[in-house]
């Protein structure tokens, strides 16, 4: 690795400019890239000091990989507490304005962020070609934008995302290509070890709400939940909501303090490691969720009984964007919150169902890791255009 002064010639961009929860998406890919060719240069952008951690923690495993790091300076007001509730890093628009005129001529652009074709664009950035790997492996319509079309290529987990990508008219067939989930390649060598989190033997419930509150449980439903976990000794909860409920916290004007320090039995986690490590997908029996794509992480890890809650009353039966709640208990009402935890623990009803989940999920090649796809992928595309 390099800091240094560069040309953007026949570059390279590996775009860490979200927050910490995409770089493990991307780290793998951009790192093998690196180790096996060095006819492109790499260059890795990152936009906040959380980012560089952990791509140097996890460069360490990488000893080839020749790169050059930016690291896009956080402005001062992002390190103290009472900036905007202690919101953890800039924007990704400030972060790509920073950089603008440094990737205008470069060769390829490398991201998870689906918003980059528009930023660039803003910027009259036009001659790099565009990759675009998903950072989650959720079916909401996000993920399936028209504008996902602008993309020159993209590299997608599974089957299921090819499939629904032609069928909605994103993109045609030659700009995809089935890589697999490149995190899982991190996930495989420094996952945690299952650990006891209580101190007992009793059931683990994990609620992990999403961060976007239009189609999020946390405001309508935390406090149901945590106080029911709280009377409820015989239980355990882990709280651990996307990271960016506490990002956005001050902006959303909504409060993340919920004084349940003495509650031996509740572990409350807005921003630890363990959130990305697959710490709490291992160690719980019931998973508790909305619209995450981390329902999809605990099934194909290990089909487990699911609760998934319709907060918001949406007629979901027959929508897409709401296939994953097929493999689980669908709750809309309170009350009803308590004979659900308890019919959850036993129930068996989807585990044929879950298991066959994976197969057009996510793509596995015998004797390849994902991140290698994506780097061969890469290369292969950037000489076969370099050649027309």
């Amino acid at each position: 690795m390099r800091n240094q002064t560069y040309s953007s010639k026949k570059s390279v961009y590996f775009l860490f400019i979200n927050g910490p929860h995409h770089v493990h998406h991307l780290i793998g890919p951009a790192l093998t890239f690196a180790s096996i060719q060095n006819q492109y240069k790499t260059i890795i952008v990152s936009g906040n000091p959380n980012n560089t951690t952990i791509i140097k923690k996890i460069h360490k495993s990488f000893n080839n990989a020749d790169f050059e790091l930016i690291e896009i300076p956080v402005p001062l007001r992002y390190k103290f507490k009472w900036y905007k509730g202690n919101k953890l890093y800039p924007p990704i628009y400030d972060r790509l304005e920073k950089i603008a005129s440094l990737i205008h001529n470069a060769l390829a652009i490398v991201t998870t962020s689906h918003l980059i074709p528009g930023l660039l664009k803003k910027h009259g950035i036009n001659n790099p070609f565009l990759f675009y790997l998903y950072h989650g492996i959720g079916t909401r319509a996000y993920s399936f934008e028209l504008s996902q079309g602008q993309f020159d290529y993209l590299l997608v987990p599974g089957k299921y995302y090819r499939d629904r990508l032609i069928n909605e008219g994103v993109c045609k067939e030659e700009q995809l290509a089935l890589v697999g989930h490149p995190k899982f390649d991190w996930l495989k060598n420094n996952s945690s070890k299952k650990n006891k989190l209580f101190n007992n033997n009793n059931p683990i419930f994990y609620y992990n709400p999403h961060w976007e509150l239009e189609i999020s449980s946390f405001i309508k439903w935390r406090n149901i939940i945590l106080n029911f976990f709280k009377k409820n000794i015989q239980y355990n909860l882990i709280f651990a909501p996307h990271p960016l409920i506490k990002h956005n916290a001050y902006n959303k004007n909504y409060s993340i303090n919920h004084n349940l320090e003495d509650a031996e039995n509740i572990i409350i986690d807005f921003e630890s490691e363990k959130l990305l490590d697959e710490t709490y997908i291992k160690n719980a029996d019931v998973y508790i969720g909305d619209v995450s794509s981390m329902a999809v992480y605990w099934v194909i890890k290990r089909p487990r009984p699911c609760i998934f809650i319709n907060a918001h009353g949406i007629n979901w039966a027959n929508d897409e964007s709401y296939i994953i709640w097929n493999y689980g208990i669908v709750i809309e009402k309170q009350k009803y919150l308590a004979e659900t935890i308890l019919k959850s623990l036993n129930n068996k009803d989807y585990e044929l169902k879950q298991k066959n989940l994976k197969d057009s999920f996510i793509y596995t090649n015998k004797t390849k890791s994902s991140s290698t796809l994506c780097a061969e992928f890469l290369i292969e595309k950037l000489v076969h255009n370099r050649e027309k």
